[in-house]
C-alpha cells in the first residue's frame, strides 16, 4: 500500500511526512507500521521471536502541484499513478512562505487540485474514444475495445460535469479498465488539513463544512498541525501521553492518517500468530479465505485445503489461541469464506 503526499509548496508535506514516520523517516520513501491494539496484545501473548506489524508506504518524492500555469508536471504525473492513493495536504495556516495566494482558502485548494485530477482524466477518456473510432474490433460484443469503449461513454459525461471516477457506480470489470489506465480522480483520497499551532485541537468551521462534504462523497478527511506532530513523532514513546494531553490531543495525528488511509482504501486486517512470527496482514474487506491465503504465500493459495478461524473476539474472551481451540472457538472454513476484520487464521494446504 503506497500512499502518495501530494499539494501545493509549502503547505507542510515533507513535515506530515517525518511527523508519519515517527522520528523514523528516512529520504523520501518510508513503511509506517500500522497502529493496532489487537495486534499489540496478540503479541504480547505470543511473544513470537518475530513481530511484523502490517505498513502503509509513504512517498515524499511527489513533485509540488504548481499554483499557476500547467499544475501537473509530467513528472508529477508518473509517480501518482504509481501509488495506490494519493494524501492531499492542505494549507489551513497562515505563512509567507507560500510561494503563491495571499489568503488561506482551503476549499479553493482543494477544489482546484481536484478538477486539475478530472480535467487530466478527461483529456486522456477522450483521446482514447478519438482513437477507437479507428478499430476495426471496437463493435465486437465483448471485446477489449468494445468494452472499453462502453466505459469511457459512460465516464466521459461525469467527468465533463466535474464528478471524479473514484464517485462513480462502476462494477468490478469496469473497475479492472480504469485501474488499467492509472487515472488520477480514479484513485483513492485522503485529505489532511493542515492547520496552524493555534488550531490544533479544535477544527477550524470552515473545515468542518469541508470534511462533512468530503465525506458525503465517500473521502476521507482529517485535521493536524503537522508540526506539532512532528515534535511529537520525536519523543520517546513514554513521554508522548503527557505532550498530547497538554496540547489537547488525545493520540498522534499518524494513528488517525493511517485509519483514514486504511478505511479508503477499503482494508482489514487478520493476523497469524506463530512463535516464529506473528504477523498482520491487510486484506480488501469482503475477500476469501482464499484470497487471505495468497495474500500469506501463493503456494499456500494453491494447496488450500481449509482455514482454522478464531475470531478476536473468541482470541480475547480465552486469552490465548490454545484456550480458545480448547473451547471448541475455532472454526473450520473453505475457500469462500469471507474473512473478518480482526480473524485469526490458520490455512490448512498440501505441502
Amino acid at each position: 500500500m503506497k500512499a502518495g503526499i501530494i499539494g501545493f509548496p509549502q503547505v507542510g508535506k515533507s513535515t506530515l511526512y517525518r511527523a508519519a514516520g515517527q522520528g523514523l523517516a528516512k529520504g523520501t520513501v518510508t513503511a509506517v507500521p500500522v497502529p493496532d491494539p489487537r495486534f499489540d496484545k496478540i503479541v504480547t501473548q505470543v511473544q513470537p521471536k518475530k513481530v511484523t506489524p502490517a505498513t502503509v508506504i509513504f512517498e515524499d518524492d511527489i513533485e509540488a502541484v504548481q499554483p499557476s500555469g500547467k499544475m501537473f508536471s509530467q513528472r508529477f504525473l508518473d509517480d501518482a499513478r504509481k501509488c495506490d492513493l494519493l494524501l492531499h495536504v492542505v494549507r489551513v495556516f497562515d505563512t509567507p512562505m507560500a510561494p503563491y495566494h495571499d489568503s488561506v482558502d482551503p476549499t479553493r485548494d482543494l477544489d482546484a487540485v481536484e478538477v486539475e485530477m478530472v480535467l487530466t482524466d478527461l483529456s486522456i477518456v477522450e483521446n482514447r474514444l478519438e482513437r477507437l473510432q479507428k478499430s476495426m474490433t471496437v463493435k465486437n460484443p465483448g471485446s477489449p475495445d468494445y468494452l472499453e469503449k462502453a466505459l469511457f461513454t459512460k465516464i466521459h459525461g461525469p467527468l465533463q460535469d466535474g464528478t471524479p471516477i473514484r464517485g462513480m457506480d462502476l462494477d468490478e470489470e469496469e473497475q479492472k479498465i480504469v485501474r488499467n489506465y492509472q487515472f488520477l480522480s480514479g484513485k483513492q483520497c485522503v485529505v489532511a488539513f493542515n492547520v496552524g499551532e493555534g488550531e490544533a485541537a479544535v477544527t477550524p468551521p470552515q473545515v468542518s463544512a469541508l470534511m462533512e462534504g468530503l465525506l458525503k462523497k465517500g473521502t476521507q478527511s482529517f485535521t493536524l498541525c503537522a508540526t506539532i506532530e512532528e515534535e511529537i513523532a520525536q519523543l520517546e514513546a513514554a513521554d508522548q501521553p503527557e505532550f498530547l494531553e497538554s496540547m489537547g490531543l488525545a493520540e498522534p495525528a499518524a494513528n488517525r492518517m493511517i485509519r483514514a488511509i486504511y478505511d479508503a482504501l477499503g482494508l482489514v486486517t487478520f493476523f497469524t500468530a506463530g512463535e516464529n512470527e506473528t504477523r498482520a496482514w491487510p486484506l480488501a474487506r469482503g475477500s476469501s479465505a482464499l484470497k487471505a491465503a495468497a495474500t500469506i504465500h501463493n503456494d499456500i493459495a494453491k494447496g488450500f485445503i481449509r482455514a482454522e478461524v478464531v475470531s478476536y473476539a473468541d482470541y480475547c474472551e480465552h486469552g490465548s489461541l490454545d484456550s480458545a481451540y480448547k473451547a471448541n472457538k475455532m472454526r473450520l472454513e473453505g475457500k469462500e469464506y469471507v474473512v473478518q476484520d480482526g480473524d485469526l487464521l490458520h490455512i490448512r494446504n498440501k505441502s
